[in-house]
């Protein structure tokens, strides 16, 4: 499964991504407790680095048909989707066990 996202930096605060930059994660997860871990860690960068989350795509059709009620995402703020955003960088990973 693959869950892929885009991190803007529109306040020039953050300090994991430039001012005005935008940086597009692609992360494959196995299996419900990875992307439980996946997005926290989402959580926790948008949080501690004052960034703007970006075109969210989680897809779970390849979970099992019970797996997805385990899986809940509580974020707050709002998710920009917009496709003329254009990442400078592009970060692919294989999500960690946690």
């Amino acid at each position: 499964m693959k869950v892929s996202y885009v991190l803007l930096n529109k306040t020039g605060k953050a300090r994991m991504i430039p001012a005005g930059e935008a940086w597009k994660w692609t992360v494959h997860v196995e299996d419900a407790s990875q992307l439980t871990h996946v997005l926290g860690h989402l959580k926790r960068q948008i949080r501690d680095n004052r960034l703007a989350l970006a075109n969210l795509v989680i897809e779970r059709h390849l979970l099992e048909a019970e797996t997805p009620s385990e899986v809940r995402f509580a974020y707050k703020g709002p998710i920009i989707y917009d496709e003329g955003i254009h990442p400078q960088r592009i970060i692919y990973q294989h999500a960690p066990s946690p």
